[in-house]
């Protein structure tokens, strides 16, 4: 295994055999970039699958949390196996949410996340608590055959699903190109797509979160940092008129 962690090591070839319940032919792993753990796509004689070692050791965490998903009928990769810190999921081939959202400006991307983390707060729903995803930012979404499909759940506990909903938007207004009109047309549609989900009107009850998580990304973007605070601020006001 290299010094940087950036290689499978024995463990996770290990969870890698334990997944597939076989012997396996693997090419050599593919490093995908990750903001935080290591995360391989391996092609096998069986299937393509991702492996992810779990640097915050919360890869049970993850494991379970995929699993209530599937059981609820959420679209996520089916969780394979779990070794130490490292997972084993299926590889959902599709185009990623991020790039839908801020470069092709995808309106089905928008509403298919919304839907998502409607579903996702709805049915992972325990005794009057809500399951949250707390990374919820497009980058975590693919699209595959019209479906979106969730992923890298290791950061999910019980919590405020409005602040889910104020990270999701704010993390696609706080993109490049930042504050367009068609971004918040975007976001709005999102927000409109999580309320059919839920039966619930956030459009006007969200801002207040999506201003917060505005401000908090804003201190890690210097050079962007007074136009998101001022927009921030504006949106606790009031959306824009778009018409």
């Amino acid at each position: 295994m290299s010094e940087d962690g950036t290689e499978l090591d024995s463990l996770g070839w290990e969870a890698l055999k334990k997944a597939l319940n076989q012997r396996v032919v693997a090419s050599v792993p593919k490093l995908i970039p990750s903001r935080v753990n290591r995360v391989w796509l391996v092609e096998t004689d069986v299937r393509p699958v991702i492996v992810k070692r779990s640097l915050s050791g919360r890869c049970a965490v993850e494991f379970e949390t995929l699993l209530q998903a599937r059981r609820a009928g959420l679209d996520v990769p089916y969780p394979l196996a779990k070794e130490g810190d490292y997972l084993v999921t299926e590889f959902i081939p599709g185009e990623s949410c991020d790039v839908l959202i801020n470069r092709m400006f995808d309106y089905g991307a928008a509403e298919g996340i919304g839907e998502w983390l409607g579903l996702f707060h709805r049915r992972l729903a325990l005794e009057g608590r809500s399951r949250t995803m707390v990374d919820v930012v497009p980058s975590n979404f693919v699209m595959s055959d019209g479906r979106v499909f969730g992923f890298d759940l290791e950061d999910s506990t019980y919590g405020d699903p409005m602040d889910d909903v104020g990270r999701l938007a704010s993390s696609m207004l706080g993109a490049e190109p930042y504050f367009t009109p068609i971004k918040f047309d975007l976001c709005l549609r999102m927000l409109r797509s999580y309320g059919k989900a839920t039966g619930t009107d956030v459009v006007q009850s969200s801002r207040p979160f999506v201003s917060k998580h505005l401000q908090i990304d804003a201190r890690q973007k210097p050079l962007f940092r007074r136009t998101i605070v001022k927009a921030a601020r504006a949106i606790e006001k009031g959306w824009p008129d778009l018409v």
